[in-house]
Order: structure tokens, then C-alpha cells, then sequence
């Protein structure tokens, strides 16, 4: 049997470490000839052989990295509830976060954190720590099971050492920091998934169709090669066909990028997602969803995450190298000052997965804006 071309979806994952993880884990299949993982748009596109490996062994292999492949790529309600609780949360956790830095910096110029330290138990300190730490510290272990090391290893390394020596309240400013970028790093993802999901609301999802002589609007997914599919004036062309009936003014701008509407009439081929401004059309449909231009258009922004430019080549190669050179000059630091809290301090500032995840994401953050406007831009390597 010939390869196929599989797109799966995957959860789960926030930051450049991940992408490699589960693109390790699938590539181990066997049968599998190709994998791209793209985080802005959470999904998996394989090149395989579908006599030698299932969905199920896919599943599984993600699964096995920590991941996992949801049965359908569409959000539920609950996520879609979730997604805006969670941006009323950023907004909120954007307020703490300065007040508690305003403090942090306070307190240490005033002494404040020999005061807390004599003020709250130590048990009691270490207990809030491991609690506010806890989904970093969970990834952690999970990722030391797999004999993986992740970039929140290093800082939780320094947690551990700032216990060591009794600093729980340094420990608990250090795990304040951690999931403030957590968060930051969250929602930068998610802007840019955003953008992305915005770019394919562009195309309409129903269609007003002529079926048994009655005019019926079905989802796009309904909708068959060959259907007479019905513009009114003001409405978005949901297919891409050929027009059987009547004249419009059509705006092409989201395909064609031109300025100014054109005329289309009998016989004339029409684009999903260009806009009828002026007149009816009855048309019969050619190409439906990702076949269409439109569609072509969504797929090639979302492979665009594969398509890198140097400086994101650069980074990723400053990323994998990272984390080694860290621990050597954290290692290096303890044998010289023989100093836990200095050693946690080096290990502290060592989170790489800020520095792998923000080219990728201003990369597709620009791609995807410019395909809003009409610009089709291949890939990072073109910018």
C-alpha cells in the first residue's frame, strides 16, 4: 500500500521542548516516513505507511511522551469556556504579579524576608512552596521518568537547593517566577493559535444550497461536489466553484490580495471566502473546505511553522546546547564558592524555553497577520 499524508492533533503542548518530544516519540514508529509537529496549531502531520502504523500506535506514542491526541481537533464547550476563563485569569494574575514584585523588591531592601522566615514555620513554608510549584514540579518528574531534562529541570533543581539550606521563602519568590512565565509563555501561544483560528473563521461554515427543488442551509461538511450552492448580496462565498446564474460585484482581495471588487457573471470561477458585495449568484461547487484555495491558503500558514528562517535555526541549535553548558557552569559554580544558594541562582535564570519559543511564535504571529490582510508569505525563511 502507498504512504499517506496524516494530520493528527495534539494536546498538551506549550513550549519547543514539547514539539521535540512528541515529534521523537513519533518518529520511533515504524512506518512512519516523515513527522512536523507545529505548536501554534497544535496538530502532528505524518508522511506514513498506513499498512504499518495506526492511529492507535500514534496515540499511544504521544501518549507515552506525556501528550495526548484528543478524538477530534474541534474545541469542546468546556475548552472554549475554559479558554476565556483563563484570559480573565491572565488579566488578573497580570495585576498580582506587579504587586507582588513591587513587594518582592521592597522586602528585600527592608529585610522583610528574615521577618517572614521568623514569622511562618519552616514546614509550613516548604509546604506552600511544593503546592504553588506543583504542575511545574509534576512535568519535571514526568519528564525524569522518561530520562528527559526540560528547561524547568534546572530552576527546579534550584528550588530544591534554596530548601536545602532553609531559604524556603527565596524557593517560593523562585516558584512565583516559574509560573509567571508559565503563564507568559501560555498566552503568547495562544494569541498565536488565535490568529490562526481567526484566519479560518474568514470562510463561512454553512451553506444555502438548492437540494429537491428547496433552498436549505447545511454545514460545509454536508455539502457534495456538483451542488448548487446560493449567494445573496452581502453574503461570503462559502466553495469554491463556477457561477450558473446571475452577476455580482465580488471582493477577491483574501485570495487574490487585489483592491478593487470584480465582476463575475455566467461561467465565471468564484473563491471561498471572497465576498459577494453587490448582486445573487447561483453556484456549482468545485472544491469544498481544505480543498479549496482558501483552504490551500489556511494549510500553507500552518505549514509555515516548518518552513524556518535562520535565526530560528540559530536558536533552536542555542536551545538544544543550552541546558548542557548551564549545568556544567551551575556544577563549576558549587565546586568553586562550595555555595548552594549561588549554584540555585545559576540554575534559576536557566529557563530556555522562553528563548525557543519566541522566534517561532513572532515568525508565525507575522505570517498570520499578513495573511489576514492578503499576504501569503511561504514560510519564517522568507522574512
Amino acid at each position: 500500500m502507498g504512504e499517506k499524508i496524516l494530520e493528527v492533533p495534539v494536546k498538551g503542548m506549550d513550549c519547543a521542548e514539547c514539539v521535540a518530544h512528541v515529534q521523537h516519540a513519533i518518529a520511533q514508529l515504524p512506518g512512519v516516513q516523515s513527522v512536523d509537529v507545529f505548536l501554534a496549531s497544535e496538530k502532528a502531520v505524518l508522511r506514513l505507511d498506513p499498512a504499518r502504523v495506526s492511529l492507535t500506535d500514534i496515540r499511544q506514542a504521544v501518549a507515552s511522551a506525556g501528550y495526548s491526541v484528543p478524538e477530534t481537533a474541534e474545541p469542546t464547550a468546556t475548552e472554549a469556556l475554559s479558554a476565556g476563563f483563563t484570559r480573565s485569569i491572565l488579566s488578573l494574575f497580570g495585576v498580582v504579579f506587579g504587586a507582588v514584585l513591587l513587594i518582592v523588591i521592597a522586602g528585600e531592601g527592608l529585610g522583610l524576608f528574615e521577618s517572614i522566615t521568623d514569622l511562618i514555620p519552616a514546614p509550613l513554608g516548604y509546604v506552600l512552596v511544593l503546592i504553588a510549584g506543583y504542575p511545574t514540579f509534576l512535568n519535571v518528574v514526568r519528564a525524569a521518568m522518561k530520562r528527559q531534562v526540560i528547561s524547568h529541570t534546572l530552576m527546579s533543581i534550584g528550588v530544591i537547593a534554596a530548601l536545602v539550606v532553609g531559604q524556603w521563602v527565596t524557593a517560593a519568590i523562585v516558584v512565583f517566577f516559574m509560573r509567571v512565565g508559565d503563564y507568559a509563555e501560555r498566552f503568547t501561544t495562544e494569541r498565536s493559535r488565535q490568529a490562526l483560528k481567526n484566519l479560518t473563521a474568514m470562510a463561512p461554515q454553512t451553506a444555502r444550497i438548492e437540494r429537491n427543488g428547496q433552498e436549505q442551509e447545511v454545514p460545509i461538511a454536508d455539502l457534495q461536489i456538483g451542488e448548487t450552492v446560493i449567494i445573496r448580496p452581502g453574503e461570503k462565498i462559502p466553495v469554491d466553484g463556477e457561477v450558473i446564474a446571475g452577476q455580482a460585484t465580488i471582493n477577491q482581495a483574501a485570495i487574490t490580495g487585489e483592491s478593487m471588487p470584480v465582476e463575475a457573471g455566467i461561467g465565471s470561477k468564484v473563491f471561498a471566502a471572497t465576498l459577494a458585495e453587490l448582486g445573487s449568484l447561483r453556484i456549482r461547487t468545485t472544491h469544498i473546505g481544505a480543498d479549496t484555495t482558501f483552504g490551500r491558503v489556511i494549510r500553507l500558514v500552518e505549514e509555515a511553522e516548518a518552513h524556518r528562517a535562520d535565526v530560528q535555526r540559530i536558536a533552536d541549535k542555542f536551545s538544544a546546547y543550552f541546558l548542557p553548558v548551564v549545568t556544567f557552569i551551575a556544577l563549576l559554580t558549587f565546586l568553586i564558592s562550595r555555595n548552594p544558594l549561588s549554584t540555585a541562582a545559576v540554575l534559576v535564570v536557566a529557563c530556555s524555553c522562553s528563548l525557543a519559543l519566541a522566534t517561532p511564535i513572532a515568525m508565525l504571529a507575522s505570517i498570520g497577520a499578513a495573511a489576514k490582510i492578503g499576504l501569503l508569505i511561504k514560510g519564517g525563511k522568507y522574512i
